[in-house]
């Protein structure tokens, strides 16, 4: 989360995290941005190690809320990240920001997807990432996850109809 907030400002922004899980990116957001109004929801209702307010048992597919956000930044469940953008995209005012393995990059439907509403940035680690697995960072072990997947942070600004441009972080 440290690096895409790095390349973006979010200061004067309302934000939305659907997927928030225990409040891992909501906790960073909170430490950057600590006047603005982030709100939390997940399916799941769960405790927050972090003392983080997470909203449970909100389905973000069929979350209406009566207001937009101006920005929605997520790490959503691989399998639903087309529908979670698409959705993110009817809700936001100024930016969609999906952390994906790059492999949302491929398939048809996809493709559409962006050919129709493409990401403004495509922020790709140089770097693996070794991402959090039911909210650890070591396994049983006690040794970091390893991962051989490449991870991107997807950008989307509203209104943008440009070519995607791709970075390294």
């Amino acid at each position: 989360t440290e690096a895409i907030l790095n390349k973006v400002d979010l200061s004067n922004d309302t934000i939305l995290e659907p997927a928030a899980g225990e409040g891992h990116i909501v906790k960073v957001l909170k430490e950057h941005y600590p006047h603005n109004e982030i709100t939390a929801n997940d399916l799941i209702e769960r405790d927050s190690r972090f003392g983080i307010s997470v909203n449970g048992n909100i389905d973000f597919l069929a979350y209406n809320p009566n207001h937009k956000f101006d920005t929605i930044i997520t790490n959503p469940p691989f399998s639903l990240a087309q529908q979670f953008i698409e959705k993110a995209l009817t809700l936001a005012n100024h930016y969609v920001i999906i952390f994906a393995k790059i492999q949302l990059l491929e398939g048809n439907d996809r493709r559409q997807m962006f050919d129709k509403s493409p990401p403004k940035f495509v922020y790709v680690f140089s770097k693996r990432v070794n991402p959090l697995r039911n909210g650890e960072e070591l396994d049983e072990k006690g040794k970091p996850w390893a991962s051989t997947m490449c991870f991107a942070w997807f950008l989307w600004e509203i209104g943008y109809t440009g070519d995607t441009v791709v970075k390294w972080i």
